[in-house]
């Protein structure tokens, strides 16, 4: 089946202060003067959208206008705000607006009262009641050293989408060099106080790739371990030494509140809510790295009761959310990985956690809680799988004994973790995991769903070289589908 899909042909002609004609993956910056890290949405809801921008070399708090329209030209105005870029807040300016009309594209735009303009930027509110379908972008982890980003290029090509889902490394802390040497980061030394923290987003915010992006879609995002440090959770990191970087609570609160600064989403406290698009979708997002216990030592400590995931409020909030969902599906995104894999334990993920996993998929199958599909990243890989609540009962040739299913996104521009031993990995996942109906440990792309209340359809789609600078190129390596009230996955091709 080949799926409709409207892409941009070129540049975006009509759009005033059009985002793709002004940049491109060639290293460009965006040339929009004080507004030259763009615009940004994030957390669409029925009437209302959280903005955002950056001013650059302001002095002091500087304030703002903010102008949302129905129209690019901006005339037909629904909503305005006057602002504040405070300089405590590293001149950023994050503001929810509501009272919005749902289901509709916006244009909106910054201005300063000496009369400088943004670029104008694309948004989208959710729908409400019977909305007929929803298409997402799923992301994760882009590695800036590792190469160009390519794929939210092409994705932020994409016109008929209602939201961008970023599942975490949206930054990468580390310094230059130690971790890819194909581009540069700002500050070149590793990241630890809060100015270093708002350094690396600001020097993100100037790829003409990724600006284009935020300034076409709505997004919606959580963190993973890069945004603060390499496999960070409440107590720690092990990249983390106290003795020669000084506490880690007080590098955790900065990295915390840089994210929250550049991020165009409505609350960092706590991280985890939920989104709905009508009565079809319900997104629940979650913090799956700042929430959890300690990290286990071994697999039978990973194994032992009383650990969570979570944490005990999310953990409520989410199980509750989903009893009480009248969503006819619903999505549970995290950044790392769900299913288990006893071929590759993986105690950084849900494997580390496997009690309380395993208390979620009892939770799903005993409540009869159709529509579930968990999405994730982190792991730098492709990953398609039906989720049994028990192995042994579950047939891969028909799907049934499978109570949800899981997407893995694959990187932006992260490594392949598996070097030359990438096809060796799959063989291996495919052996041993029948549940596992597509595995990919080398490309990197991105995740397209569309969401109907029939169906859910998912494409894998691959980038055909981050390490050049037109290697662009895009191709649809997998396609699956999910049939409402059969939580199993059927490829429909390629």
């Amino acid at each position: 089946m080949v799926l409709r899909r409207e892409l941009l042909r070129g540049v975006v002609g009509a759009m005033a202060g059009t985002w793709l004609g002004a940049c491109g993956a060639d290293g460009r910056s965006p040339t929009w003067g004080r507004f030259r890290r763009g615009v940004a949405t994030g957390d669409p809801r029925a009437d209302a959208v959280v903005f955002w921008t950056h001013l650059a070399e302001a002095v002091g708090d500087e304030p703002l206008r903010l102008l949302v329209a129905t129209d690019e030209a901006l005339r037909d105005v629904v909503a305005s705000r006057e602002l504040v870029a405070f300089e405590s807040a590293g001149h950023t300016v994050r503001a929810e607006v509501d009272g919005l009309p749902p289901g509709r594209t916006l244009y909106y735009a910054f201005e300063t009262v000496r009369g400088e303009r943004s670029a104008v930027g694309r948004t989208r509110t959710a729908g409400e009641g019977e909305v007929p379908s929803v298409r997402l972008a799923v992301l994760s982890c882009a590695s800036y050293a590792h190469g160009f980003f390519h794929v939210y290029r092409n994705v932020s090509q994409v016109t008929n989408l209602d939201a961008v889902l970023h599942l975490g490394d949206f930054i990468y802390e580390v310094a230059d060099g130690f971790y890819g040497s194909l581009r540069a980061y700002d500050p070149p030394h590793e990241c630890r106080s809060l100015d270093d923290y708002r350094r690396r987003h600001a020097h993100y915010r100037l790829d003409p790739d990724l600006v284009a992006l935020l300034g076409m879609h709505p997004l919606v995002a959580t963190w993973d371990d890069h945004e603060h440090a390499n496999d960070a959770w409440p107590g720690g990191s092990p990249w983390h030494d106290e003795a020669t970087e000084g506490p880690w609570a007080e590098r955790l609160r900065a990295s915390t509140r840089a994210y929250a600064e550049w991020m165009p989403l409505g609350s960092v406290e706590p991280l985890w809510r939920s989104l709905r698009f009508g009565d079809l979708v319900e997104l629940f997002v979650l913090d799956t790295r700042l929430q959890r216990d300690r990290p286990p030592a071994d697999e039978r400590e990973a194994r032992a009761p009383g650990r969570s995931m979570l944490g005990e409020g999310q953990r409520r909030w989410l199980f509750e959310g989903l009893r009480a969902s009248r969503a006819r599906w619903k999505l549970v995104a995290g950044a790392v990985q769900f299913s288990p894999h006893p071929e590759f334990w993986n105690l950084d993920a849900w494997d580390g956690w496997a009690v309380e996993r395993d208390a979620l998929l009892e939770l799903v199958a005993s409540e009869r809680i159709e529509g579930v599909v968990f999405l994730c990243g982190d792991g730098h890989k492709s990953f398609a799988q039906d989720v049994p609540l028990d192995r042994r009962t579950y047939d891969p040739a028909t799907g049934r004994g499978s109570v949800a299913v899981e997407l893995m996104t694959p990187a932006v521009s992260s490594p392949n973790l598996f070097g030359a031993e990438a096809r060796a990995f799959e063989a291996m996942v495919r052996a041993a995991s029948p549940e596992t109906k597509f595995v990919d440990a080398e490309h990197r792309g991105w995740l397209w769903l569309e969401i109907t209340p029939e169906r859910l359809l998912a494409e894998h789609r691959f980038v055909e070289d981050v390490e050049r600078p037109d290697g662009g190129r895009e191709r649809v390596a997998a396609r699956f589908e999910v049939r409402h009230g059969e939580p199993w996955l059927r490829r429909t091709g390629p």
